[in-house]
């Protein structure tokens, strides 16, 4: 991946840190002398949607608006081979899995707005105990360090990492901004992440973008789940 592009930086941020599950738990047991009573079962999870049922919760260029261009991905692209993280190690332990497919059901499209900016968007649906851990990890990942090197190809990437406050949407809300120093100038991004249930909607690209459609993204999830 010679010319890094929002999408390329997405697809690997999503690769490399989706690869490792944040698993919680729960303490049981009662004090010494209570009587065995019968407890409420926990109220099952939503279960995961297929991935068909993803696709028509996607952004479409009727949702954004005059000036965006739907752009075709090209199928059995390498996405990942060519990039690697040096200088964050919480990073490098999540970038060591080539996994890409990490939830139970997955959908993405990518959009170009005038000349340099894009904007990319995956939804990805599971257990909502599963979305949350992965989200909580992944993006705990990212902001554990405010810069390290991203290496594409041979070409050296420095990365600055800085928190961004998160929008009041949806169950959970994660939310980073990066800026890219590459060979040609600098590239800002953010990365957005709602999840609504057991669905998630994360979003990349220009931060004005991110900002600008996030809440139409959102309004698109299932009401339930």
């Amino acid at each position: 991946m010679m010319r890094i592009s929002t999408t390329g930086t997405r697809r690997w941020i999503l690769a490399a840190a989706l690869c490792g599950v944040l698993s919680t738990g729960c303490s049981s047991g009662g004090e010494d002398g209570d009587e065995a009573k019968p407890r409420p079962k926990p109220a099952a999870e939503p279960r995961p949607l297929a991935e068909a049922a993803l696709h028509p919760l996607l952004l479409t260029q009727a949702d954004l608006g005059t000036g965006y261009v739907h752009v075709q991905e090209k199928p059995g692209s390498d996405k990942f081979d060519d990039v690697a993280v040096q200088g964050c190690p919480a990073l490098e332990k999540l970038g060591q899995s080539g996994e890409e497919k990490m939830f139970a059901a997955k959908a993405e499209t990518s959009f170009t707005y005038t000349r340099d900016a894009t904007l990319d968007e995956e939804l990805h649906s599971d257990r909502p105990s599963v979305l949350s851990g992965k989200l909580r990890e992944l993006f705990g990942a990212y902001t554990s360090c405010p810069t390290y090197t991203m290496t594409a190809g041979t070409i050296p990437i420095e990365v600055k990492v800085t928190k961004s406050v998160p929008p009041n949407l949806g169950d959970e809300q994660f939310v980073y901004t990066s800026t890219l120093e590459l060979p040609s100038g600098a590239q800002v991004l953010k990365t957005m992440a709602v999840r609504k249930g057991n669905v998630v909607v994360m979003l990349v690209g220009a931060p004005a973008l991110v900002d600008r459609h996030m809440k139409t993204a959102v309004g698109k999830l299932p009401a339930g789940g």
